[in-house]
């Protein structure tokens, strides 16, 4: 049967016409998602990125917790906007650990991988917990980390506090999660001789101090002033990451 000329115009159009919906639906598909917040589909668990890089990832109270397999420091990590509706999630230093893109992948990004590693989901997770730690317990710990800078960096440093601030058993956890941090960012700080001789020169104190505020570093005289808020938890204390960041401008250091 052949077919007339305005029966075939009526198909092409009614063709046409199905075509352009799909496209328009897909488009709405796709405007959608790249408008919504993707932070909602960041699967909280495990992931292992490489094959290699274990790692866990959880949500906490406007940011995310990210933890590495064998590694004792919860990071915090803070969401940006990345192109194409994907989203950026942060260390407190502003460098970038994960990128999401809007479908859901996600690559991470190491310090051996500044390139990205894709990483995919293997399981479940327990979100991390603040450590539970007795007042000798982190003063052993603050006698401890001097003698391993004298040991491994030669470096004259004492890790101190108002230690009767520290009475509550909160303030005294994240007091520990505070130390701990300062002295992996100044040992992360502290790798060539030009470093370890502007914290010999400017150093010989690191100081903790809870506050209610934002985690800050400062210098008051020779001793380094850490701050934390032990309200906010893993987000009151600045990562390693931010205190070695923090440390050129701090003690006036190129670096």
């Amino acid at each position: 049967m052949r077919m007339g000329k305005p029966l075939l115009a009526i198909v092409v159009c009614v063709g046409l016409a199905s075509f352009a919906g799909g496209v328009a639906r897909a488009q709405d598909t796709i405007s959608q998602r790249l408008a919504g917040d993707r932070l909602a589909n960041v699967d909280p668990g495990a992931y292992i990125a490489g094959d290699r890089v274990k790692f866990s990832l959880n949500v906490g109270d406007g940011y995310f917790l990210l933890r590495f397999d064998g590694a004792p420091e919860v990071f915090v990590l803070y969401a940006d906007h990345a192109s194409l509706g994907g989203r950026l999630l942060k260390y407190d230093s502003g460098e970038t650990a994960i990128q999401v893109t809007v479908w859901g992948g996600l690559t991470l990004y190491t310090d051996a991988q500044p390139g990205g590693l894709p990483a995919v989901r293997s399981g479940d997770a327990a979100p991390p917990t603040r450590p539970m730690i007795d007042f000798s317990s982190l003063q052993n710990e603050a006698g401890d980390l001097a003698q391993r800078f004298a040991y491994t960096r030669r470096l004259k440093l004492a890790f101190t506090a108002d230690w009767d601030a520290l009475g509550v058993n909160l303030t005294r956890s994240f007091a520990y999660a505070a130390m701990e941090n300062a002295a992996r960012g100044l040992d992360r700080f502290a790798t060539s001789p030009q470093a370890r001789d502007a914290l010999a020169q400017r150093v010989d104190t690191v100081a903790l101090m809870p506050s209610g505020g934002r985690p800050a570093l400062a210098l008051n005289g020779r001793t380094l002033v850490v701050t934390f808020n032990p309200g906010r938890g893993f987000a009151g204390c600045a990562s390693s990451r931010a205190i070695a960041h923090a440390l050129p401008m701090v003690l006036a250091h190129p670096h």
